[in-house]
C-alpha cells in the first residue's frame, strides 16, 4: 500500500468478525484494556474462553518469562480461535457502522460513528491527527509489546471530527434506513448499553465517506497511548525490513462531533490525606473565587447551574459543609491561550496549587488525588469519611477539546470522559497480509 497522505485517509477493511454460530457475542466483548480491573478481568474470563480479554488485556503468571507471556499467549490464542473458526474473516472490504444508545439522567441518548482503518501519518506533527493527553511510557511499551507479538488490533482508537455539514452523519442513518448497511449484531451490554453493528459494503457509499473525511482532520477521544504505539511499530517494522505485515493503517472508529450523543462527562476531583479546614480554606481563596454555601443535596444541581455563567466547582468537605465556588472572570487575567481558561486546569492553578499547597508532581503521582466519575458515590465517600473533600466538576465541551488539540496543547490528567466508552471486540483488524 503506497497512499500518500493528504488529509484524513479512511480504510475500508476485511476484519475478523465473532462467529454467532459458536459465541454470543455479549459475552465475549470488553471495555478498552484501561479501564479493566483485576477483579473485571476475572470476570471477562469467567464469561466465555472466547472473551477478547484473553487478547487484548490477559492475565499475567509468577512463572512468565520473555518468550512465555501474556503477549505470545495472546498471539496463540489469537490463531487457535481463527483456525477453530470462533473468528471468521469478513467477506469483503466494508466499513462498520456503530451505534451506541444510552441513557443519562434518564435522559435517552445515541451517539452513531464507524469503524474502519486511519492510514497513519507520516510523523505526529501533521494535520490530520490531533491529541489533548499526555502518554506515558509503561502503557506504551505494554501496547508495543502486545502489536508486536499478535500483529493485530483489538480495540479500536476513538476519534471524533467536525462534521459541520452533516453529510457523513447523514449517509450512515439513511444507510442504516434504507437497509444498505447489513446488522451483524445486536446485544445489551453490562451497562444496559445498547451497542449496534452494520457492515457498509455498498462502494458508493464507502467513496463518499472517504472524500467527505479527505477535507478533515480528527482528534483523539480515547486512545492516545494506542495511537502513539501504532505510529512506533510502524517505524519499527520499516527499520527492520519487517515483510509480510502492514503497519501503516489502524483500526479507528470515527465519531462526528456535532451529534447530541457525543457526550462528554466530568472527572471529579477527591481529596484524601490532606486536612482542610473549610473557613481558612475559604479566606485562601476568596481572591480568586465567590462563593456561597449550599446543602449536600443541591450542590450538583447548584454547580451545572452556576457553570452555565462561568467556571464553577462544588466544593463538599466531610464536616457536611457545601459550597458552589465561582471563578472571578478578571482572576487569571488576559491569556489567550484556551488551557489556562479550563476548568479543570484553573482548579489545579488556583485551587490544588495555591490554596491547597499541592505541587505539580504530587498531581502527577496522585499523591492527594482520587478521580472519581460517579458524582453520587464520590459525596457519600465524603458523609462516610472516606475522602477529606470533593470538588465537583462540569465537563469539558467537545469544542475545548478541538481548540486545545489543535493547537497541540496538552489538557491536564482526567480532563475528558467521553461516554460510553469503546466496546473491544467487535471488529479485530490483523496487519499480516
Amino acid at each position: 500500500m503506497n497512499l500518500k497522505k493528504t488529509g484524513v485517509s479512511v480504510l475500508p477493511f476485511r476484519p475478523y468478525v465473532y462467529n454467532k454460530k459458536i459465541v454470543d457475542i455479549k459475552d465475549v466483548v470488553a471495555p478498552p484494556y484501561d479501564v479493566i480491573t483485576e477483579e473485571m478481568q476475572n470476570e471477562l474470563y469467567g464469561k466465555s474462553d472466547f472473551n477478547i480479554v484473553r487478547l487484548e488485556f490477559g492475565k499475567e503468571f509468577e512463572n512468565d518469562t520473555e518468550k512465555e507471556n501474556k503477549y505470545y499467549r495472546a498471539d496463540g490464542i489469537f490463531k487457535d480461535w481463527i483456525d477453530t473458526g470462533a473468528l471468521e474473516l469478513e467477506p469483503e472490504d466494508s466499513i462498520y457502522i456503530y451505534t451506541q444508545r444510552f441513557y443519562i439522567n434518564n435522559v435517552p441518548h445515541e451517539r452513531i460513528g464507524f469503524l474502519s482503518l486511519f492510514l497513519l501519518p507520516e510523523t505526529q506533527n501533521n494535520k490530520s491527527i490531533y491529541g489533548h493527553e499526555t502518554t506515558l511510557s509503561k502503557p506504551k511499551e505494554d501496547r508495543f509489546k502486545l502489536v508486536n507479538a499478535t500483529k493485530a488490533n483489538f480495540s479500536p482508537i476513538f476519534s471524533v471530527f467536525e462534521d459541520k455539514n452533516s453529510a457523513v452523519l447523514e449517509i450512515l442513518k439513511k444507510s442504516i434506513r434504507d437497509g444498505i448497511a447489513v446488522l451483524l449484531y445486536d446485544f445489551n451490554d453490562e451497562k444496559n448499553i445498547k451497542n449496534v453493528l452494520y457492515r457498509l459494503s455498498d462502494k458508493d457509499s464507502i467513496k463518499f465517506i472517504r472524500d467527505e473525511m479527505k477535507e478533515k482532520s480528527v482528534y483523539i477521544a480515547d486512545g492516545h497511548h494506542r495511537f502513539e504505539t501504532y505510529m512506533n511499530f510502524r517505524d519499527y517494522v520499516k527499520e527492520q525490513g519487517i515483510t509480510g505485515i502492514n503497519a501503516d493503517s489502524c483500526l479507528m472508529y470515527f465519531a462526528p462531533s456535532n451529534q447530541e450523543g457525543l457526550v462528554i462527562l466530568p472527572t471529579h476531583r477527591g481529596i484524601t490525606g490532606k486536612s482542610i479546614e473549610p473557613e481558612a480554606f475559604l479566606d485562601g481563596i476568596k481572591e480568586d473565587f465567590d462563593y456561597k454555601e449550599v446543602s449536600f443535596a443541591d450542590i450538583l444541581k447548584e454547580n451545572k447551574k452556576s457553570g452555565k455563567n462561568g467556571v464553577s466547582f462544588g466544593f463538599a468537605h466531610n464536616s457536611g459543609r457545601g459550597f458552589i465556588l465561582s471563578f472571578k472572570k478578571n482572576s487569571g487575567g488576559s491569556d489567550d491561550n484556551p488551557l489556562k481558561t479550563l476548568d479543570v486546569s484553573i482548579l489545579e492553578a488556583y485551587v490544588l496549587k495555591k490554596a491547597l499547597n499541592i505541587t505539580q508532581n504530587e498531581i502527577d503521582a496522585q499523591r492527594y488525588l482520587v478521580y472519581e466519575k460517579d458524582a453520587e458515590k464520590a459525596l457519600e465517600k465524603v458523609k462516610n469519611g472516606g475522602l477529606e473533600a470533593v470538588f465537583f466538576m462540569n465537563p469539558a465541551s467537545i469544542e475545548d477539546v478541538i481548540k486545545i488539540a489543535s493547537l497541540n496543547l496538552r489538557m491536564p490528567q482526567k480532563s475528558t470522559y467521553f461516554y460510553p466508552k469503546i466496546i473491544t471486540g467487535l471488529t479485530i483488524n490483523s496487519l499480516k497480509i
